[in-house]
């Protein structure tokens, strides 16, 4: 007999929260004795970049105008001003405007 899929799922979840929290917990244990020099510190600021980019282009690729206004009104505001607090609101802004607008 299979289990049912509420146990399934519940299996899943339970798998997905352990290995989530270890690679939390084993990724601050390895980088607590690894010394930070300016080429490990160069490496964690390019990775951090990368996951954003690569978390945030699939969502413009498929999302609507709104999206896509959102993306380069923020991108373009992160990159004038240096500041992401203003970048996120600008771009929260855009979207809001574009589906109040757009629909």
């Amino acid at each position: 007999m299979s289990p049912s899929p509420v146990w399934q799922s519940l299996i899943a979840i339970t798998l997905m929260v352990v290995i989530a929290y270890g690679s939390r917990v084993l990724g601050l244990l390895i980088m607590s004795r690894v010394p930070l020099g300016p080429r490990v510190r160069r490496f964690v600021d390019a990775m951090s970049s990368s996951v954003l980019i690569a978390v945030i282009t699939p969502i413009i690729v498929h999302g609507d105008g709104g999206v896509r206004l959102a993306a380069i009104a923020a991108g373009t505001v992160a990159v004038v001003m240096r500041n992401p607090l203003v970048s996120i609101a600008t771009g929260m802004l855009c979207a809001a405007g574009w589906r109040w607008w757009v629909g």
